[in-house]
C-alpha cells in the first residue's frame, strides 16, 4: 500500500469522461476489443476482460467523436501502468499511459478534451 500525501495526484494531465469502444492491437492478425472510461492527454482509462501485466506495451485505437466532423480514429501506442479488477466496471479497469504520441494524434486528443 502507498501512502501519499494529501493532496497528491499522480495523474498530470484533466481527464474526460470517454465512453466507446476501442481497439487493441497485439500484433498482425491479433486484437480485442475494450470499454473506454476516461482520456486525458497523457493516456486513458480502459475495461478489458483480460488482467495484462504493468509494462505491457501495445497499439490501440480510439474513436473520438467531434460535433461538427464526425468521429476521427486516433491510434498510438500506450503502455499499462497499473490493472486492478472492477467488479463494477465487470472487468480489469486498466491504467495506459501513452508512449510516443504522435503530433497529430495529441492535436486531436487536444480538441477533444477542451
Amino acid at each position: 500500500m502507498t501512502i501519499t500525501a494529501p493532496g497528491f495526484e499522480r495523474r498530470q494531465h484533466e481527464r474526460r469522461y470517454l465512453r466507446t469502444v476501442a481497439t487493441v492491437v497485439l500484433g498482425p492478425v491479433q486484437t480485442f476489443e475494450v470499454r473506454t472510461v476516461d482520456i486525458s492527454a497523457g493516456g486513458m482509462a480502459v475495461v478489458a476482460a483480460a488482467n495484462p501485466q504493468p509494462g505491457t506495451t501495445f497499439t490501440i485505437r480510439v474513436p473520438l467523436s467531434f460535433p461538427h466532423e464526425g468521429v476521427v480514429v486516433v491510434e498510438t501506442r500506450a503502455q499499462v501502468m497499473h490493472s486492478v479488477l472492477a467488479s463494477d466496471e465487470q472487468g480489469f479497469k486498466i491504467g495506459l499511459r501513452f508512449v510516443s504520441l504522435e503530433a497529430a494524434a495529441a492535436s486531436t486528443i487536444l480538441r477533444y478534451l477542451k
